[in-house]
């Protein structure tokens, strides 16, 4: 499906309408900057202190001389982890100057838009557009990769079919009141609200936005499309019980962002599990807390990859509410809820970072997202269950 999708660069971002004009720069966050940059630091200063032997002592096992019996062989050579340690804390402080030199400054007044563009290698671009030529206020949700977790960032943005002239208003990692929000720049800038879904780009009227979905099925705006007589999609399990009725996935389903993450964290608590076993620093007697430390660290490394990569989300419909469940195992965890009578949208739609669909629930003060891995087929299914049972009488 193609997406016309620009990269913005703020994870927290804000362009204000009570007076114009107003302007803001879209560029990564002091708050992640610094913090990354100490980090990355600090790991080029600990290899190079390492490779220098700084944490050999006198009793290593390295330096045991006179018995070659007592020798305890390293998994790998001590340089080699050295210059990782070196290498991965350079690509840190490199990475993020790179992303802080980047940017845009978005200037907004009552009839037109200007973008400067600085990018990391070249000139800066320099765009202006006037704002009647936009189409309208659009809202999308994209996923990014946070460690090995999968984060939600909520995107409301001035939409043109030009990518370069796309400009964001807002951006969020919390969906709180992320819809009002949306609404408030439709109604400010006078554009109608767009939202991409699975069908094409909806356009929403700003008067009818804020209403709910059964709301707009009263009014003979939306209605139910829902089969009964269709068959179960079969990566879905449907479970109905007295007080509520559960949708679930049959199987995990991972994707290469997961698989990834997930074998980046196995092989650092393998690591650390096999070094504190085998004794590849050197520990002595004196070094238990390490030893006991390295041993805590690869164990819980690596059930929380295992607990991660077993995560099933599920749906669960009550009388009045609809509530967002991630299952680990044996355990389950509620996510979100939000109340039936406060639903405005039910949309399948499109994540153009990872390429695939997702179904996303909203209400005036919150978004659930369900499914990112699914079939589109499967969440068309849902989606069309869910409005029957929300609007229906």
């Amino acid at each position: 499906m193609k997406f016309n999708a620009p990269d913005h660069f703020s994870h927290s971002f804000e362009l204000k309408l009570e007076h114009l004009p107003t302007k803001k720069s879209d560029r990564i966050a002091l708050s992640i900057l610094y913090p990354g940059l100490l980090f990355g630091a600090l790991l080029v200063l600990l290899g190079l202190y390492e490779f220098f032997n700084g944490f050999k002592g006198t009793t290593c096992s390295f330096d045991i001389s006179g018995n070659e019996q007592a020798v305890i062989e390293p998994i790998m050579k001590p340089w080699v982890f050295d210059w990782a340690i070196i290498a991965l804390g350079a690509w840190i402080v490199v990475s993020l100057i790179f992303s802080y030199i980047r940017y845009k400054k978005i200037f907004l007044n009552k009839d037109s838009v200007e973008i400067i563009h600085r990018p990391v290698f070249g000139k800066k671009q320099h765009i202006k557009e006037k704002l009647q030529n936009y189409e309208g206020v659009r809202f999308r949700i994209e996923f990014f990769q946070f460690g090995f977790l999968n984060k939600n960032k909520y995107i409301i943005e001035l939409y043109h079919k030009n990518k370069n002239k796309i400009v964001p208003l807002y951006i969020s990692t919390s969906d709180k009141k992320i819809r009002r929000m949306w609404e408030y720049y439709a109604k400010g800038l006078n554009l109608p609200a767009l939202f991409m879904t699975d069908e094409g780009m909806v356009v929403r009227n700003v008067e009818d936005l804020d209403k709910s979905l059964q709301e707009l099925a009263k009014a003979g705006i939306i209605e139910s499309k829902y089969d009964d007589r269709a068959p179960l999609p079969p990566s879905l399990a449907l479970v109905r019980k007295r007080d509520k009725t559960v949708i679930k996935s049959r199987k995990f389903v991972w994707d290469a962002y997961n698989i990834i993450a997930w074998f980046g964290v196995m092989l650092l608590g393998a690591f650390l599990l096999c070094s504190a076993i085998s004794n590849e620093f050197g520990l002595n007697i004196t070094d238990k807390f390490w030893e006991y430390g390295f041993y805590g660290c690869g164990i819980a490394l690596i059930l929380m990859g295992v607990w991660l990569l077993c995560r099933k989300d599920k749906v669960v419909i009550k009388p009045h509410k609809v509530i967002i469940v991630h299952k680990f195992m044996l355990f389950s965890r509620k996510d979100n809820e939000i109340n039936k009578d406060a639903i405005e949208s039910v949309e399948v739609s499109f994540d153009p970072s990872t390429e695939r669909y997702f179904l996303s629930i909203s209400s005036d003060c919150k978004t659930m997202v369900f499914g990112k891995k699914l079939p589109l087929d499967d969440l068309k299914w849902v989606k069309a269950f869910l409005i029957h049972d929300i609007v229906r009488k």
